[in-house]
């Protein structure tokens, strides 16, 4: 006698019926359509593109809240240095408008210095660790006291024309006189003499000061001097074999330079939008304003007592003052320009989030009915299968 039964078909309709239940069931517990790749294979690449494209969005949100936290810390300390600036300006009209003592036009002086002193101190303004306007240069103060003479010695002994210098190694000048910076980078073979030369070129090209001179002294050591009582420098290298520095009483009063870089900042915001995130401190307060300067000669105007020189200087001021609003522009527009991607970023996240949620989310009420229609099935399969399971072979054979 042929038996025939249908356990494996019964068997795999029980097996679709609790996989289709186990599936409503994860659908109404995690409030997702698609819990694995196979559940909806297109929806599930989509999704993954979705998702990377939601990481890009937020590193870009992250990106701008970094920046705008910096150019808001920057904004703010232009603001006050405008204050400065404003006051500095008064000083010096009414000191060029009326007859002073010789004690009150060097108060008048000294209040400058303290001006003077206050801006360098907002322009080395320091957020989380890091100097705003030192460029790309953040980890030491962008604006230091200037002297007329620093020396370049070497640890081993003295130093001659024919010391070789490191490879690769920068000697840099800021020159408080001229708002400009020389550096030198040293090739293969370079020596002092090569530095001396380089030096003297800069000096004849205007970048320092045309008294500035590099020569070595009679303790071995270059001596980068400047003739000039009024004019300083700040000299910085990064050969291991030679130490800069300032000689002693050669600071300059009220003399500052910008030892940082001119390097502008940029922060990646959107697919491939880059914006400014800096201003570098020499567009800021040395030759691209002319803030420090015009400063420095308030003091000596008002400490000379000439009113045509205090005039002049006060003009200059005024001058350095619009300069200064100017640059500021930018960085204002710049901000503006984070705020509105940022929210642009927020619709864009909004929009990638409505996304991902059609291609593998589930409204709880459709998740219920899958579940209720699930439980259904598989109770209907339970109850085919008690009546068809029974009916073995055994059951043919007794």
């Amino acid at each position: 006698m042929r038996v025939t039964t249908m356990m494996p078909d019964v068997q795999y309709e029980m097996q679709q019926a609790q996989q289709a239940l186990a599936t409503a069931t994860q659908q109404l517990s995690t409030g997702l359509r698609v819990n694995q790749p196979s559940d909806d294979p297109a929806a599930a690449a989509e999704m993954v593109q979705s998702l990377a494209s939601s990481a890009r969005v937020d590193q870009y949100t992250s990106n701008i809240t970094a920046a705008l936290s910096q150019m808001q810390t920057a904004d703010s300390a232009i603001a006050s240095m405008v204050s400065y600036m404003n006051r500095a300006i008064t000083i010096g009209t009414a000191s060029a408008n009326q007859i002073e003592s010789a004690g009150d036009q060097q108060a008048a002086a000294n209040e400058v210095a303290g001006i003077l002193s206050g801006v360098v101190a907002l322009g080395n303004t320091n957020f989380q660790g890091r100097f705003v306007f030192g460029g790309s240069e953040t980890s030491i103060n962008p604006f230091a006291p200037a002297s007329t003479s620093y020396t370049l010695a070497a640890g081993s002994g003295p130093v001659s024309a024919s010391t070789a210098l490191t490879a690769g190694s920068l000697t840099t000048i800021s020159d408080a006189s001229t708002g400009k910076t020389f550096t030198f980078k040293a090739a293969a073979g370079d020596t002092i003499a090569t530095l001396q030369s380089a030096i003297a070129s800069a000096a004849s090209s205007g970048t320092l000061n045309s008294t500035l001179t590099a020569t070595i002294n009679a303790s071995g050591q270059l001596e980068i001097s400047t003739s000039s009582a009024n004019a300083g420098v700040v000299v910085t290298s990064t050969d291991p074999t030679l130490t800069a520095s300032a000689v002693t009483g050669t600071a300059v009063a009220n003399s500052y330079a910008y030892v940082g870089n001119s390097t502008v900042n940029q922060v990646q915001v959107g697919d491939p939008t880059l914006i400014d995130a800096n201003i570098p401190g020499d567009q800021l307060l040395g030759s691209g304003t002319g803030v420090l300067s015009s400063l420095s000669g308030l003091i000596s105007a008002l400490q000379s007592g000439s009113t045509s020189q205090i005039t002049t200087a006060t003009s200059a001021v005024s001058a350095a003052l619009t300069k200064l609003d100017q640059t500021r522009v930018p960085l204002d527009n710049n901000m503006n320009r984070l705020n509105a991607q940022e929210s642009f970023l927020n619709q864009e996240k909004l929009s990638l989030s409505s996304r991902q949620n059609s291609l593998v989310g589930i409204s709880t009420a459709e998740a219920a009915t899958n579940l209720s229609q699930a439980e259904l099935t598989n109770n209907t399969v339970l109850a085919a299968a008690a009546k068809v399971l029974p009916q073995t072979l055994l059951d043919y054979l007794k």
